[in-house]
């Protein structure tokens, strides 16, 4: 019975001290192990002060987000310091407002229902800044007095920019960047409030891809 009593007590202790060692891992991940970035590593351009490149976001011409799924195609990428070349109406000018000093953005077909897709991330001077336009955008957006461009395919990226009446607009703040995307369908129809697509494409290219893979990834390093 004593036998018994030490190994039940041996295991007790070797249980808590999993535990402990796990909590200490979540807590301190070790090397080489994913780690949420540090807010602060991308708060503003003068502690983040490397211009984003193409390279850096739009790598090649295929953005794949899970396994096996169909990627998004990148038919066309360009990157300017006129970020007024990205909107329309009076948006730019509250970009300018906001010391906004680069825009890269690129323009793809979504793998759901072949939608027209324009993705890209402004360059503010700090996430007040960022914040801040994101709210003034959207008051903008609603009473139809600017939005965000469309780079219309087989046009000069650097060209006039390009409303899209009939699509549905995107945006968030992360960091001292406020990422964005403009969803038009193929049939040039409007894009529904409540469509599954758009819903879908604005998580997969805002919060997942512009946002924490290649944001939050620059956080990291």
């Amino acid at each position: 019975m004593s036998g018994l009593a030490a190994v039940i007590v041996l295991s007790i202790c070797g249980l808590v001290g999993f535990f402990i060692v796990a909590e200490e891992r979540r807590v301190h991940p070790e090397p080489g192990s994913s780690a949420t970035p540090a807010p602060w590593a991308i708060s503003s351009r003068a502690v983040d002060p490397d211009p984003l490149a193409l390279a850096e976001i739009f790598p090649g011409a295929l953005i794949s987000l899970i396994s096996g799924d169909d990627p998004y195609r990148v038919v066309m990428t360009h990157v300017d310091s006129d970020c007024e070349i990205a909107t329309t109406g009076t948006v730019g000018r509250i970009l300018a407002e906001q010391d906004c000093s680069q825009v890269v953005r690129a323009a793809m077909t979504a793998p759901y229902g072949g939608y027209r897709v324009t993705a890209g991330i402004f360059n503010l001077a700090d996430e007040t800044r960022a914040t801040a336009a994101g709210q003034q955008v959207r008051a903008l957006v609603e009473s139809g007095a600017g939005s965000f461009a469309a780079m219309a395919a087989g046009a000069a990226p650097g060209s006039e920019p390009r409303a899209e009446p009939d699509s549905r607009v995107g945006w968030r703040p992360f960091g001292h960047y406020l990422v964005y995307c403009v969803i038009a369908r193929p049939d040039g129809r409007a894009v529904a409030a409540d469509d599954p697509y758009a819903r879908r494409i604005i998580v997969d290219l805002l919060d997942t891809y512009l946002a924490q893979e290649k944001l939050a990834g620059r956080a990291l390093t």
